[in-house]
C-alpha cells in the first residue's frame, strides 16, 4: 500500500512538474492571475449529499496560459445501501495545475492533481474526484459562439488513477425570453460517473433541466434537476432517485 501511494505521488508529481515546465512557454503574463469562486450542493432521494467548493486561478486573453484549480468535496452516503446507520462521510482535496487554450468564442484545458482523500472508499457512488488518494487527470471544453443568442456547450472531466474512477459532464444552454439582455438560460445537463476496484464499483447516470441567472457580471447561478439512477456490484439492484443541485460562481 504504501509503495503504490509512492508510485501515485511519483506520478501526480511528474505530471504537475510537465505542465509547470510547459506553462514556462506559454505566452501569458502570470501577473494577470485573477481568482474565480465556485461551489456546489447536491441532494438526492437515496439520502445522499454532495458539496463542493473550489477556487480557481486563471490568466485572462487568448491564447495558451497556465491556470491552478482547488477544490475540496464532501460526499455523504450509505455505504451498504439501504442498510440504515451505515452512514458514511467521505471527504477529499483535490488542487489541478494545468493549461487552457481560449479564443472568441471557445477554449480547452488540460490538467494534472493528486486527490488527497479522509475515508477512503474506492467505489463510493458519487465521488466526483475518485474516492481515494491519487493522481488525476482533467480536462474542460466550452464552445459559446459569436452571437448574442448563441447556444453555450460545456464538457468536463476527472479521471482518478487510483481508485480507477471517472466523472463527465455535458451541459448545453440557450437564452431564456425574448430579450436580448434578459439575465437566464435554460438547458440541460447528462451526467455519468463510476469505476472502483477491488470487486466494490459503482455507476451512475443522471440527466436534467438546468437553469441559470447571472445577478450580476461577476456572479452567477444555475440550479439543476432530474433523475438519477445508480448501479455497480455493490447494490443488489439498480436504484432510481431524484435530484436537485445548486451551484454558483464569484469571479469579482
Amino acid at each position: 500500500m504504501k509503495l503504490k501511494t509512492l508510485v501515485n505521488g511519483i506520478v501526480a508529481a511528474a505530471v504537475i512538474g510537465g505542465l509547470i515546465a510547459a506553462s514556462k512557454s506559454a505566452d501569458a503574463q502570470l501577473t494577470n492571475f485573477h481568482p474565480s469562486f465556485y461551489g456546489s450542493a447536491e441532494i438526492d432521494t437515496r439520502n445522499s449529499q454532495f458539496y463542493l467548493p473550489g477556487v480557481y486561478l486563471g490568466v485572462g486573453g487568448l491564447g495558451w496560459s497556465p491556470y491552478f484549480n482547488a477544490n475540496g468535496y464532501a460526499l455523504h452516503y450509505e455505504v451498504v445501501p439501504g442498510v440504515s446507520g451505515s452512514d458514511r462521510t467521505l471527504s477529499a482535496f483535490l488542487p489541478t495545475l494545468g493549461l487552457a487554450y481560449a479564443s472568441r468564442s471557445k477554449g480547452i484545458s488540460i490538467g494534472g492533481g493528486y486527490a488527497f482523500v479522509n475515508n477512503e472508499d474506492p467505489g463510493a457512488p458519487g465521488a466526483e474526484g475518485g474516492g481515494t488518494s491519487g493522481a488525476t487527470a482533467s480536462l474542460g471544453a466550452y464552445h459559446s459562439g459569436r452571437r448574442v443568442r448563441s447556444m453555450h456547450s460545456q464538457l468536463l472531466a476527472n479521471y482518478n488513477f487510483d481508485s480507477r474512477y471517472v466523472w463527465a459532464r455535458g451541459r448545453a444552454s440557450v437564452p431564456f425570453g425574448s430579450s436580448r439582455s434578459h439575465p437566464a438560460r435554460i438547458g440541460a445537463e447528462l451526467v455519468g460517473q463510476g469505476g472502483g476496484r477491488d470487486g466494490s464499483t459503482s455507476n451512475t447516470w443522471q440527466a436534467g433541466p438546468t437553469l441559470e441567472y447571472v445577478w450580476t457580471p461577476d456572479l452567477r447561478t444555475t440550479a439543476a434537476a432530474g433523475w438519477k439512477s445508480v448501479d455497480g456490484s455493490r447494490f443488489a439492484e439498480r436504484e432510481n432517485a431524484a435530484y436537485f443541485k445548486l451551484e454558483f460562481s464569484f469571479s469579482p
